[in-house]
């Protein structure tokens, strides 16, 4: 293929900026070629695709065995790569073994990151890793040796070696690398410049956006989408959303079916003004003719267009009719980064992923997580019921070799032969061990119910509330919030449950994660750069964007966010597939469940869920439809297979009576011990006729904390439980602590609360004290912050401030530094505050020198001196010189003067 070497010499440039600058400010864009599918794979010759969330039947193949082991060393150093060392290192091999493009240095390499992850490093220096890499730098791709270079550039793993380091850099950049050039460029937005390479900065980026451009092979789209980061993370360039669009636009013509999918993510997600249906239509029918990548590491994994149509995915999403009339803030979801996952209606009994698990299983010393998962995939798969018999010795064996969620899974199972007490027994061992072996908080709340709820002989109300009390200690409870209150927690009022929010938010826990990202969305300080963290977090979890998608429905008070959350859910669901599919349906019920279209979406999602086993969609099915007998008859073989607690409980009227007490056990291991599923197996029996049976678990509801009796006030336990414990600390409080603890940074805050006249805590002198404290600190960036205060605080605040230290010499000395912003805020304070003509006179004074520094707003003001003669003579002439000059700068105010200006000298 012709290289597209004039498309850097044809980029647009701005001037370059210095070396110490924090971006770039650069223009590379995309070149002009007619659109041709380079990048597209041919679909018709593809193997048949995995379409459901569970995989397919058919056979594992290398590339798939190299795929899962990929993501699995990547899942496992992340979680904890000390612990799982070995096995990581075992994981290594196979893919050394089985990848052909993972040669001995990509081996060492990814041992190298596993003992830096691990934190072994005596060990790493005693491999001799590093150094044996660099001994065969000759043969390293460019790539490896620009990982080699991080470890002598930052001295890890090895004795630094920056000179050596820069070598290979330049090396590879005059080899015309892409990556060393943007390191060449990023270090030299940081100030260290590499010896021998004279380039200009912009030059040097603008080679490496050509490098990564290079030849138009099909490779072309992803490396083309690593320019479009780098302009919407802005990194080393500055952001610029439209050439990241213009190039995922390149990439999407040139075949690229995930910048296809880039540009209708971008047109869901953009302002209104900046929508565009007709563009992501465009862009949508090429996603889906070409295919949409299910992620980054299976691009040979696509969706059909014969499987997922366009009108499909156009239902899915909607007609993005959200035109945020009313102002609706930009959601964080528009950081997402979401696919597309449709599911078939049933699963399949195995797939490739099953079969890598048993794979994985046969080693030796293969740890317990590996079982448990396998045992998790045979019962997603076969039924939590079917799928029982070939689980359990799986299970077992997770057991055997340690790992407590397989204990807490097996304890789970285990309930369900509650009427053997050596079951019974031992399913109380297993979570024992998982509480005082690995601190596993939930399974205190399993003990808490299996001692209340559970147990035959139920309540035994002693054990169970010394559980409760000590899973209520660990504070593992999730953080108990409805969407009413989510936004007007104050931490000066709640501070422990905002604490214990966010806690929780950082462990990843679904719900507190999705509350968080709420509270995240509405607040007015939050930046993008915090956005994009906590979206991040979000991505992470299919649970969690789900989560965070109902959050948000609750939350929207109008018509035109009510559009826009149920736009989000749809992009959720079509991202995670059927096990959003039930939580969609509701929030379209509740959204419009008039239109006829919409009535049949919601009965298809449905019916996706239902076939997965899950009884509220059954039941709301029946509702809807007004056939339970129907919907039973067609769910009665899933129900017995898979059905969770509420499916067993729908089934119950239709049970033979010898079958009953199978449901109930199987039910009770699934229940939580709270009101409604006790009340539910006590209606149970009261179908079946069982007063006795009835009675014992209405007995048990009445031994629930609490109760019910408050629900209809909308009170929480938690409210409840916060009476009168005493006042939670004010901010001011908590400042002062900072404050005494060392942070000088809450001073400023501080000083907000003592000179804000409409505060409780409005106190003059105490703001003046906390200004003159923050000028002892001598920090010159804290200067002008103190002045532009100075200059906006009431008069009872100046007088104060006044007593304590100059503020004229205060102003005049930034303004003789060079603080043009210092020296009209000196000025328009004089104005304000002058009692004498000489105070005005060195107003004027003050406003000419900062205008003729270039302060815009001081060309305004002292145009308007001139024009009324403030502190000055009347010149009109050199008013409107001045007015004009502000409004060449774009002041819509000096426009205004400038008219009444020359309106006035027209009579």
């Amino acid at each position: 293929m012709k290289k597209l070497v004039s498309a850097a010499l044809l980029a647009a440039l701005l001037p370059a900026m210095p070396a110490n600058a924090k971006t770039l400010e650069l223009v590379f864009r995309p070149p002009a070629i007619d659109p041709q599918d380079i990048c597209g794979i041919d679909i018709a010759n593809l193997p048949e695709p995995d379409l459901t969330v569970e995989g397919g039947d058919e056979e594992l193949t290398d590339r798939q065995r190299i795929r899962f082991l990929r993501r699995d060393i990547r899942r496992l150093q992340a979680e904890d790569p000390d612990k799982n060392f070995p096995f990581i290192s075992v994981l290594i091999r196979r893919l050394t073994e089985l990848d052909p493009n993972f040669n001995e240095a990509d081996q060492i390499l990814s041992l190298i990151e596993l003992h830096i992850n691990a934190g072994r490093m005596t060990d790493l220096q005693q491999l001799g890793l590093i150094d044996q890499l660099r001994e065969n730098s000759d043969s390293l791709t460019a790539n490896q040796r620009m990982m080699l270079v991080q470890y002598y550039l930052n001295g890890i793993g090895v004795e630094k070696d920056v000179p050596f380091a820069h070598e290979l850099i330049r090396d590879a950049a005059y080899r015309g690398n892409a990556l060393a050039l943007l390191e060449i460029s990023r270090l030299a937005l940081q100030g260290t410049l590499i010896g021998g390479w004279d380039a200009p900065l912009d030059l040097t980026v603008t080679m490496a956006f050509g490098g990564l451009l290079g030849e138009m092979t099909p490779g072309v789209c992803g490396r083309v989408e690593r320019i479009a980061e780098e302009y919407m993370s802005g990194g080393i360039v500055s952001q610029n959303p439209d050439i990241a669009l213009e190039w995922y636009k390149f990439a999407a013509d040139m075949g690229g079916a995930n910048a296809a999918w880039k540009i209708v993510e971008y047109h869901l997600s953009a302002d209104a003004d900046r929508k565009d249906n007709e563009a992501m239509m465009e862009y949508l029918r090429l996603a889906v003719s070409r295919g949409i990548t299910l992620d980054s590491d299976q691009i040979e994994q696509l969706k059909s267009a014969g499987n997922v149509t366009e009108e499909e995915l156009t239902k899915i999403l909607g007609f993005n009719h959200s035109e945020d009339l009313d102002g609706t803030p930009q959601s964080l979801s528009r950081f997402f980064e979401l696919t597309v996952n449709i599911d078939s209606d049933e699963p399949d009994a195995e797939s490739p992923y099953m079969k890598y698990l048993r794979e994985l299983t046969q080693i030796p010393d293969a740890p317990g997580w590996v079982f448990t998962e396998l045992a998790q995939e045979i019962f997603i798969r076969k039924g939590r019921w079917a799928g029982e018999s070939d689980a359990m010795p799986v299970l077992e064996e997770a057991v055997a070799r340690g790992d407590g969620l397989g204990m807490q899974m097996l304890a789970q199972r285990l309930i369900r032969y509650r009427d053997d007490p050596r079951q019974v027994n031992r399913a109380i061992n297993l979570l024992l061990e998982t509480v005082s072996a690995f601190g596993m908080e939930d399974s205190m709340n399993m003990l808490d119910g299996l001692y209340r709820c559970q147990l035959n002989d139920a309540p035994h109300l002693d054990a169970a509330n010394t559980w409760q009390d000590a899973y209520n200690a660990s504070k593992h409870e999730t953080v108990e919030i409805n969407s009413d209150d989510l936004l007007s927690m104050d931490p000066y009022l709640v501070p422990e449950d905002l604490a214990r929010l966010q806690t929780q938010a950082l462990q990843g826990r679904t719900v507190s994660l999705a509350n968080f990202l709420a509270r995240v969305d509405h607040d007015p300080f939050a930046g993008e750069r915090m956005e994009r963290l906590w979206a991040d977090r979000a991505d992470n979890s299919d649970q969690t964007m789900e989560a965070y998608a109902e959050v948000a429905f609750a939350l929207a008070d109008t018509p035109a966010k009510r559009e826009l959350a149920v736009e989000l859910f749809r992009r959720v669901y079509l991202n995670n597939g059927v096990t959003t599919a039930l939580d969609l349906a509701i929030a379209l019920v509740e959204h419009n469940a008039r239109d006829p279209e919409i009535a049949s979406e919601i009965l298809e999602l449905l019916n996706q869920s239902a076939h997965r086993g899950e009884g509220a969609s059954m039941r709301l099915l029946a509702r809807l439809e007004g056939n339970p007998d129907e919907v039973y008859e067609k769910f009665a073989q899933t129900i017995e297979d898979r059905g969770d607690f509420l499916a067993l409980m729908f089934a119950v009227p239709y049970l033979p009576v010898e079958k009953l007490d199978d449901y109930i056990d199987r039910a009770v291991s699934e229940m939580r011990c709270g009101t409604k599923d006790v009340e539910e197996i006590g209606d149970a029996y009261a179908i079946h006729f069982d007063s006795q049976l009835s009675y014992h678990w209405r007995r048990i509801g009445l031994v629930m904390e609490g109760g019910h009796v408050l629900s209809k006030l909308r009170l929480t336990d938690t409210q409840m439980k916060r009476y009168k414990i005493g006042e939670a600390p004010t901010e001011q409080d908590v400042l002062e602590r900072a404050l005494g603890d060392g942070e000088a940074g809450a001073l400023r805050q501080l000083y907000r609360l003592a000179a804000d006249p409409d505060l409780e805590t409005y106190d003059p002198a105490a703001a003046a004290t906390y200004l003159s404290q923050v000028l002892n600190l001598v920090n010159d960036s804290d200067v002008p912050w103190i002045l532009s205060n100075i200059a906006t605080a009431d008069a009872a605040v100046r007088e104060e401030v006044g007593k304590q230290f100059d503020i004229g010499e205060l102003f005049q000395r930034s303004a003789r530094n060079g603080d043009v912003q210092a020296a009209y805020s000196y000025g328009m304070l004089l104005r304000r505050t002058a009692r004498t003509p000489s105070e005005l006179v060195e107003s004027a004074s003050w406003l000419r020198d900062a205008a003729e520094n270039g302060s815009v707003p001081a060309m305004r003001e002292y145009g308007y001196a001139l024009f009324l003669g403030i502190g000055i003579p009347r010149d009109n002439p050199g008013a409107a010189e001045w007015l004009s000059r502000a409004v060449r700068m774009g002041d819509a105010r000096a426009e205004e003067l400038l008219t009444l200006l020359e309106l006035g000298a027209g009579r």
